[in-house]
């Protein structure tokens, strides 16, 4: 690969993306996430593999004109008005994004209406029922122990979740509340609205604005601020944490604001889990490693039987070691560059 030229890369990064498209909603989740992984995969492959974020090939806009007939009905399907089923604005894993304008309460709004991919549940479903089928097979030809079958079910319990587009609603809503109570106006979600919503459906007043990532404006170094500290709240106060903060769900709005985007895949973090978090972070800051090994057992990252065999095993000191490294910050690629300097620094000539 080192040796191939950047059209030979950039060819191959498009036909791993092609062959993405046409798998389906599953290998889509998968390239999302891998986009945003420079330390895992090749530069040329995020960038390209970045168009899955929000530029997913749409499915038949005949489909979701039908759909939307079907889920609002005649009188509800009339309020949409200069919605243009044929163009869609966005069009993701799991569904397709148009935009249109609503009459209420005598004010015509602009929206935002997301629309469920046909036949999207029984895809995932075969997509995860071959995974938990192979993973035994793969995990006795590569001798790994990783629970490939538990984490398959993990990964699918976010999918399906993400088909329930009710339950999205419920959680952006509850967003904006909890953003609202504790005076994080620098925030927000967009206004849901409930009356042209269902199970398949998901109408939300129209966001202006543009991608935080393709922003020129100066604030947007502030507002990288505001997303963190917004998902430290998620994941340590409010206990609702959105899963899926790819760049293309963060929006920097027209008035300056955050605004995040899906929150069909959540994680419900309970008060035991925020305590653990809590004082594994604390140990963490003030190099507390002696504590650390127990804050492993508490977040479930170590069974409590297995504790003495770790201690054991001399793991400690590189992992300790990592954190260190971890705790100048800079991600996982200048990690990865500030751990190979000290290598060649302790060991002069080596490659």
């Amino acid at each position: 690969y080192k040796n191939d030229s950047k059209e030979s890369q950039q060819q191959c990064a498009e036909e791993v993306l092609e062959i993405i498209q046409k798998v389906g909603p599953t290998a889509i989740k998968v390239g999302q996430a891998l986009s945003v992984r420079p330390d895992i995969i090749p530069e040329v492959y995020t960038q390209t593999l970045s168009k899955l974020q929000d530029n997913v090939p749409p499915f038949d806009s005949s489909q979701a004109q039908e759909l939307l007939r079907s889920e609002l009905g005649y009188e509800k399907f009339r309020m949409l008005k200069d919605i243009d089923l044929d163009d869609p604005v966005a069009s993701a894993s799991v569904g397709q994004v148009y935009r249109g304008i609503v009459e209420l309460d005598g004010s015509d709004v602009e929206v935002a209406v997301k629309v469920q991919r046909p036949n999207g549940l029984s895809e995932i479903a075969l997509d995860l029922f071959l995974t938990r089928e192979l993973a035994p097979l793969y995990q006795k030809l590569t001798m790994n122990d990783t629970p490939l079958q538990s984490l398959a079910d993990e990964w699918g319990r976010g999918f399906i979740a993400e088909l329930t587009y009710e339950q999205e609603a419920r959680n952006t809503i509850r967003f904006n509340e909890e953003m609202k109570q504790k005076n994080m106006n620098a925030v927000c979600a967009p206004t849901v609205i409930e009356r042209l919503s269902t199970n398949r459906v998901l109408t939300t007043e129209w966001i202006h604005g543009v991608r935080l990532d393709r922003s020129d404006e100066e604030d947007v170094a502030r507002l990288c601020g505001v997303a963190l500290n917004s998902y430290l709240v998620m994941l340590l106060e409010t206990g609702t944490l959105h899963c899926d903060p790819h760049p293309g769900n963060l929006m920097r709005t027209t008035d300056g604001k955050l605004c995040i985007l899906d929150f069909g895949m959540t994680l419900e973090t309970p008060e035991d889990l925020q305590y653990s978090l809590l004082e594994f972070i604390a140990h963490l800051t003030s190099e507390n490693w002696d504590a650390i090994p127990q804050d492993l057992v508490n977040l479930q990252f170590l069974k409590q039987e297995k504790l003495e065999l770790f201690l054991q095993l001399g793991v400690l000191e590189p992992m300790f070691y990592f954190f260190k490294q971890m705790a100048s910050g800079g991600g996982g690629a200048k990690v990865r560059d500030r751990i190979m300097e000290e290598y060649r620094q302790k060991y002069p000539g080596s490659n």
